[in-house]
């Protein structure tokens, strides 16, 4: 039976014991006063594989796609963002926030003691096509340095398909 969750202003939010539970299932979301505050893509994921129900203020349904055309209008990589989000997590891993543009999402390694240990892995998505430049590459590269992950960039396809590359730094 998929769980309530409420979109309130710019939060998703999850209450009660299907908190918890959703927590517990897929370390989902963030605590926040005694609520579970899902964050866009993960709300995305959720809702399309049935393991939350949407509603409004209004407690009317959204549907994934009204949530979809919700989420474009402060976010135009949304689509991308969730179809990074939702392989990462078809694989297996945890997926948590990253640390703001490009550094999409904090990545915990398969098996991990979620609470107990740091993220593994710091994820960079890039639209095939995309140029970046060395400096922005290594400025990207430094923050993962600094926060002591590993930085993979993730290039996705027109087709959607997404393709990993581990980086690594070479000193001389």
């Amino acid at each position: 039976m998929p769980e309530k969750a409420i979109l309130m202003g710019n939060k998703i939010i999850v209450t009660g014991s299907g908190a918890e539970k959703l927590h517990e299932q897929g370390y989902y979301g963030e605590w926040e006063d005694n609520k579970l505050v899902l964050f866009d893509v993960e709300a995305l994921y959720l809702l399309d594989n049935n393991k939350i129900i949407l509603v409004d203020e209004s407690n009317k349904v959204l549907t994934f796609q009204e949530l979809v055309n919700l989420l474009l209008k402060n976010d135009p990589n949304i689509w991308l963002r969730y179809l990074l989000y939702s392989d990462l997590r078809r694989r297996g891993y945890v997926v948590k926030e990253g640390y703001g543009k490009g550094l999409e999402f904090r990545v915990y390694r398969r098996g991990a003691m979620i609470g107990k240990e740091p993220a593994k892995y710091l994820v960079y998505g890039l639209m095939e096509g995309k140029t970046i430049s060395i400096s922005e590459l290594k400025n990207i590269s430094n923050k993962a340095k600094l926060s002591n992950k590993d930085l993979i960039i993730a290039v996705i396809d027109r087709q959607g398909e997404i393709t990993y590359y581990e980086t690594m730094e070479i000193t001389p």
